[in-house]
């Protein structure tokens, strides 16, 4: 039961809020009446809540969420300069963590330009970054990806430049760019997203480069492993 309900919480990607029964009980391979009955106990536990379209993650999963060290600790040390890339970039800046137990990358905070469908789509380019990212520097090669399957030659790619761009459909940009342990082993990312008529990918990838070493190098020096797989 524990397997089945946490594999219905796993089931909202970055950039969904919310999620119709249907689907999720498509995504965690199961019928609806037990997805239902499944639901129903985490509406009263709080770890979903009911919106206008569906399902969404609740408090409850969030209140526990904020006190996960590993998190806690890179958005201690990442934040400050996802501040910086929202002012350099003028885009939405975010941090995110690999993900231990699947292939996303996991939003841990984020300054956004915009709210909105907007937003949501400058979620999911970055995310879709962030989560290339972590293929291409082993932080979860293990896991097949939902939608950023990564090859030797664009994982190559991305280790070379040191960043990954994703140029979304609806017209969103995002770039990511690694946090590495001493063992080059991304842990984390931080990433940029904007409209790609406004965000200049080349300069933002520069600044982000830049942050997300001057994040390594204070992670390294920490001597709480907290972030250390």
């Amino acid at each position: 039961m524990l397997a089945r309900g946490l594999s219905i919480l796993r089931c909202f990607r970055p950039g969904e809020s919310e999620l119709p029964l249907s689907e999720i009980a498509r995504r965690a391979d199961m019928p609806k009446a037990t997805a239902h009955r499944i639901i129903t106990e985490l509406v009263m536990e709080g770890m979903l809540e009911r919106g206008e379209k569906g399902l969404r993650l609740g408090i409850s999963l969030f209140m526990i969420g904020a006190r996960v060290p590993r998190q806690l600790e890179l958005r201690c040390l990442a934040f400050p300069y996802a501040e910086q890339l929202h002012h350099l970039t003028r885009g939405s800046a975010f941090v995110f963590i690999s993900d231990a137990l699947g292939p996303d990358a996991a939003l841990v905070d984020a300054v956004r330009r915009a709210y909105g469908a907007g937003a949501e789509q400058e979620t999911r380019a970055s995310a879709q970054a962030a989560t290339r990212v972590f293929h291409a520097f082993g932080a979860c090669a293990t896991f097949p990806s939902r939608g950023a399957r990564v090859t030797d030659e664009e994982a190559a790619q991305a280790q070379h430049q040191g960043f990954v761009a994703v140029r979304g459909a609806t017209g969103a940009v995002g770039i990511a760019a690694p946090v590495l342990t001493a063992s080059n082993t991304a842990v984390g990312a931080l990433a940029v997203a904007g409209p790609q008529s406004r965000l200049q990918v080349v300069k933002a990838a520069s600044h982000l480069r830049s942050a997300c070493a001057a994040v390594s190098r204070a992670l390294q020096r920490t001597p709480e492993p907290a972030l250390v797989r």
